[in-house]
């Protein structure tokens, strides 16, 4: 039996109430050719309970950390199990499209040639309010042509987020030396590491559902946290990628953002 193409992560931590619609949305691809991994980052609700009935399924793995660690290092544990071409990260409380592995699988075969190390596509945006998905919203991305254009992306963040797996691997997994050990921002972070190396395609469909719940508020300390982290990054990025351009920032909705990159003159000798 060949290796499927895709193994599916679903990276997880006290999400018992909505993982079932996760999983149930990789069981009933169209396309058949994944496997999927759920990587229980030490949960201390009943996730495992949820998670119980779908491993009598050849292709469903289930793994727990021994301690809770954080997302980049819970990816990072994924990264070191996967055994498929790409990986595709699907956070637990948000769901696929029934054929998004089909129209994800359709561009990889056409794309073949390029070493591309990121897929993703549109998504469209739930809110949850008493147990119901309502009011839903497009979010439509665009394709990244340099480095720069993800680095000043002040959008919501692509999704799905399609690897390859060799490239992920060869940037040196997602990053965890921070002091928040990879807690924080490890989507944008890991996508740097990526983009500097290898091109990125955008899939102009929709192949993702995401959720807004109480459960994802973010306080005010948080967003320090993030707004510190969000600027040291992209001062690393804008330094390692000599220095040409210094960053102007703003604050959007509490977040510290790029507004505009001014090209750097020319020292005068």
């Amino acid at each position: 039996m060949s290796t499927p193409l895709f193994t599916v992560v679903i990276p997880t931590y006290n999400r018992a109430e909505y993982i079932r619609k996760a999983i149930d949305s990789v069981m009933n691809q169209s396309c058949k050719d994944w496997k999927l991994l759920i990587i229980d980052d030490a949960s201390t609700d009943k996730t495992r309970n949820k998670v119980d009935r779908y491993l009598f399924h050849p292709h469903i793995q289930y793994y727990c950390m021994e301690q809770n660690s954080g997302i980049s290092a819970v990816m990072n544990r994924a990264l070191s199990l996967v055994d498929t071409p790409y990986l595709i990260q699907l956070d637990s409380d948000d769901w696929l499209p029934k054929k998004a592995l089909a129209i994800l699988k359709k561009s990889i075969k056409k794309d073949k040639r390029r070493k591309i190390s990121l897929f993703y596509g549109n998504i469209k945006v739930w809110r949850i309010q008493k147990g119901k998905y309502v009011r839903p919203f497009l979010i439509k991305h665009r394709q990244f042509h340099t480095k720069y254009q993800f680095l000043t992306y002040n959008y919501w963040m692509v999704a799905p987020r399609c690897y390859l797996v060799s490239a992920l691997r060869n940037v040196g997994g997602w990053d965890t030396t921070d002091k928040y050990q990879g807690r924080i921002m490890e989507d944008r972070r890991i996508i740097l590491r990526l983009i500097e190396r290898y091109p990125v395609k955008w899939i102009n469909k929709k192949l993702y559902n995401r959720t807004k719940h109480k459960g994802q508020l973010t306080d005010n300390k948080m967003k320090q946290k993030r707004n510190e982290l969000r600027r040291q990054t992209f001062d690393y990025y804008l330094k390692r990628w000599g220095n040409e351009y210094k960053a102007v920032y703003v604050y959007q909705n509490g977040y510290l953002i790029i507004k505009k990159l001014k090209k750097r003159g020319r020292r005068k000798q």
